[in-house]
């Protein structure tokens, strides 16, 4: 039982790390602009040392960009 709950816990998190892997290529490339004003201009290295983050905080990020993008002139 309890490395079926372990099996179940691991695939999981794969999958909402692929999740967040996924989202964060377009992000990264376009939406932390949207989002912070601060980030616009930043080079790739900054890009590249967020992509942490941004794969464990997608859902949030994804929420705060479509809030963004549907709020713009």
């Amino acid at each position: 039982m309890n490395l079926l709950l372990a099996q179940w816990l691991l695939a999981a998190a794969a999958v909402y790390g692929l999740l967040g892997l996924l989202f964060a290529v377009p992000f990264v490339w376009r939406g932390v602009d949207r989002i912070d004003s601060s980030a616009h201009g930043a080079g790739w290295g900054f890009r590249i040392v967020v992509v942490p983050g941004v794969i464990l905080l997608w859902p949030l990020l994804l929420e705060r960009w479509q809030r963004a993008r549907s709020s713009a002139p």
